[in-house]
């Protein structure tokens, strides 16, 4: 029996289909022990596990103060808290707001003012930048790993213990609907100081979702090397959830490690960035250069070296 729609426009998917608080608990009820993330190290978290990692942190951020529609920034590399942190804050409808993990002095300035986030995720590894800058309505920091924490700004609190109940109902206002805000990506700032691009989850959905990119499906498991920050890292977990598949996320790009931890995390399908694509190329050519599982690759920008690539590694461009 097909599910009753949510809207009357035929156009707008259904919450289930493309805001993830919909998205997270549906595949979790649906599919709750296939798993959604894995990581470098084997690590994997299922639907299930992982909606209960989030509902936790969510139940944090609520009792923190956090409202729906909210702004809320994060200042971490990849890696599990990083992803957890933009889970739970679209978990009760808030703003995701990551900023770029080189950014410092008058540029981490403004975006932090720009972002006019109450609450500041961070690694403690870049406290110190803080206290050289204004941090405008920064009231809070909640600092992630480490078992010491530098002098802050602001008061702190840590991130793991930042928690509720995961039963915890944390009822909306409102549903969250698909053209909520879900994020709010900074650019590179080439040409003047970088702007915050407000993308709404049915934005996110339609730029590389089922629908607009039909090559990738449920069975496939896309490879995050780029940055959270970035379009190109925080996009693959949400609109691989939205076909209820996997993603694995890695720390960073790495030439000499790049096939291995592609081939140890079954990765089918990756998204290679500005030079990427060349690195991988000017490596020196390997017996193995094929022995991995990635199938498809999605080069930003597309380059005269893609059939080259394909020629070598044996993947589609």
């Amino acid at each position: 029996m097909p599910r009753e729609r949510d809207f009357t426009d035929p156009r707008i998917p259904n919450r289930d289909e493309c805001v993830l608080r919909y998205l997270l608990d549906r595949w979790a009820n649906e599919r709750p022990d296939q798993p959604h993330v894995v990581f470098a190290d084997g690590a994997e978290w299922t639907f299930a596990e992982l909606r209960d990692k989030v509902r936790t942190k969510a139940a944090g951020l609520r009792a923190m103060g956090i409202e729906q529609g909210e702004h809320v920034a994060v200042w971490l590399p990849n890696g599990p808290d990083a992803l957890i942190a933009f889970y739970a804050i679209n978990y009760i409808g808030a703003v995701f707001v990551p900023f770029n993990t080189a950014y410092r002095g008058q540029l981490l300035q403004h975006v932090i003012a720009n972002s006019g986030a109450r609450v500041l995720l961070v690694h403690p590894d870049l406290l110190p930048r803080l206290s050289e800058i204004d941090l405008g309505r920064v009231e809070r920091l909640v600092v992630t790993t480490g078992n010491e924490v530098p002098e802050a700004p602001r008061p702190i609190q840590r991130f793991d213990e930042l928690a509720g109940a995961a039963d915890e109902t944390l009822e909306l206002a409102r549903p969250i609907e698909p053209w909520d805000i879900q994020s709010i990506i900074y650019t590179s700032g080439t040409t003047g100081p970088s702007k915050g691009v407000l993308s709404s989850y049915l934005h996110m959905f339609t730029n590389a979702g089922p629908e607009s990119w039909p090559m990738v499906d449920e069975n496939d498991r896309y490879m995050c090397v780029a940055p959270i920050f970035h379009i190109g890292g925080m996009g693959p977990p949400f609109v691989m959830l939205a076909r209820g598949a996997s993603v694995a996320m890695i720390d960073n790009f790495s030439t000499e490690d790049f096939w291995a931890v592609a081939k140890a995390t079954r990765s089918t399908v990756v998204f290679l960035l500005g030079v990427m694509a060349t690195f991988l190329l000017k490596a020196d050519p390997r017996p193995d250069d094929r022995d991995h599982t990635v199938k498809k690759a999605f080069m930003v920008p597309l380059t005269g070296d893609a059939p080259a690539f394909t020629e070598r590694f044996g993947v589609d461009i």
